[in-house]
């Protein structure tokens, strides 16, 4: 047996606690039972649907993540990590373990969701609603401890924000549950079939079928951030992959080809964002994505390069062709619109460089909220003060799509107009420049690892 899962176990399925969830749960029934005379049945089967996804839902990923969060604070992380089973082994051991004691419970209600739907004649939906549950629960276990393993330095225990995190990410989950059980219920009783990439297929088995792929996706990111922990020299494909999968399954809800590209631009501009804010992004990762680069060892390049340049590069491959479709296309009046969204791209860039820049001080703090204060400055409170003058789009690029008189003061040139070219490609250069001097700044506190370009003498 896993000896992580065995450990999980014995920590949380106690004689005591199992005994005390049914308890509690036959309490609640009772209570149905005395509260609802008429249909006490069909309230029974709703409510313990409900209180299953709770349980797995809240309950479960919360103590999901406190199976890697209490490794960090009682400091047996690194006694973990120099344990002799792989990244997989732990992975599943965690995944299984940490929540069993929630799941105990999910599995007791839906026992009774079972056994009340099929006296009230509900079995296919009742098993549809539990295996959904399952599979869409478990991927959102492996994606909530892969986050936790991405963003996680073992130097820092989990503190109050990370507390503070977990806490806000419950209470949503309790908000969302009640409306996630309404809507899968309805979307479960739709016969109607639903086109996917041109194909109709019935709602409850595509909702099944993007369920197990989630959770698929899920475990791959989990076992990637638990090897990364485990300082398992990996390249990024899985993320890669991930990102991939995750637009071609969502997309093909989308009807319109254009539509498709936009969408599979804004998902992966989403994880571009998502990466950089997620990652630990610390010099020494940088320094040897450098060292390599100039030595000419790219498998070790792919090892140590960060995610969010994966993202934001399969962003721009996917707007290369359709930038030219679309100027190819002036009949379709989209000639402004790949403009528009290579604009976009350069925007991500720009801010994922200013987080860089941060995220690189010698500092404990976190780089997000300084990230975030220069973006207000930049796309809010300059332009808000430079609007009369026209000026906004030196500060703000995006600007220039909504300030007419700006867009055709010069001939073949892109709807946003000059000025927010000009202000994208200064306020490029400028963080460029700061990162460059933020790394000659801390090449001289480097301990066992040369500065590249000093390395070279250059």
């Amino acid at each position: 047996m896993n000896p992580e899962l065995r450990r999980q176990l014995s920590l949380e399925l106690t004689s005591s606690r199992l005994v005390l969830m049914p308890a509690i749960l036959l309490l609640m029934a009772v209570c149905v039972f005395m509260i609802e005379q008429q249909e006490p049945l069909l309230y029974l089967h709703q409510g313990a649907l409900v209180v299953m996804g709770l349980l797995a839902a809240c309950v479960g990923t919360f103590t999901a993540l406190s199976s890697i969060n209490d490794e960090v604070n009682e400091r047996t992380w690194d006694q973990q990590r120099m344990s002799a089973m792989g990244p997989w082994r732990m992975a599943w051991g965690k995944l299984l373990g940490g929540p069993s004691y929630a799941w105990y419970g999910a599995l007791l209600c839906a026992a009774a969701a079972f056994a009340s739907g099929v006296l009230l004649g509900r079995t296919g939906h009742t098993l549809q609603t539990v295996l959904l549950c399952v599979l869409g629960v478990g991927a959102l276990h492996c994606a909530l401890m892969a986050s936790r393993l991405y963003g996680m330095d073992p130097a820092k225990p989990a503190g109050s924000r990370s507390t503070w995190g977990l806490v806000i990410i419950v209470f949503i989950l309790v908000q969302m549950v009640g409306g996630l059980v309404v809507g899968l219920d309805s979307l479960l009783g739709n016969r109607e079939a639903v086109r996917w990439w041109g194909m109709p297929v019935a709602a409850p088995r595509l909702a099944l079928f993007l369920a197990a792929f989630a959770l698929l996706l899920g475990l791959l990111a989990l076992w990637r951030a638990m090897a990364m922990q485990l300082s398992v020299p990996t390249t990024p494909w899985a993320w890669a992959l991930g990102n991939a999968a995750a637009c071609v399954l969502l997309l093909g809800l989308v009807p319109d080809n254009t539509a498709r590209v936009l969408g599979a631009i804004a998902l992966l501009v989403l994880a571009t964002y998502y990466a950089a804010a997620l990652e630990n992004q610390v010099a020494q990762r940088w320094r040897s994505v450098l060292y390599n680069a100039r030595h000419g060892r790219w498998r070790r390049v792919l090892q140590s390069l960060p995610l969010w340049p994966v993202s934001w590069c399969m962003a721009f491959a996917v707007l290369l062709p359709a930038y030219i479709l679309w100027n190819a296309d002036p009949l379709a009046a989209r000639d402004h619109l790949g403009p528009f969204v290579l604009m976009v791209l350069l925007h991500v860039l720009r801010d994922c460089g200013i987080h860089l820049f941060f995220a690189l001080r010698n500092s404990y703090r976190s780089p997000l909220g300084m990230t975030m204060l220069v973006l207000l400055v930049l796309g809010g409170i300059l332009p808000a003060m430079l609007w009369s003058t026209g000026l906004a789009p030196l500060f703000e690029p995006l600007f220039g799509a909504l300030a007419a008189p700006l867009r055709h003061t010069m001939t073949n040139t892109p709807a946003l107009g000059w000025l927010a070219w000009i202000g994208m490609l200064v306020q490029l250069v400028a963080v460029a420049a700061a990162i460059l001097w933020r790394f000659r700044q801390l090449a001289p506190t480097a301990q066992g690892t040369q500065w590249p370009l000093q390395a070279t003498g250059s």
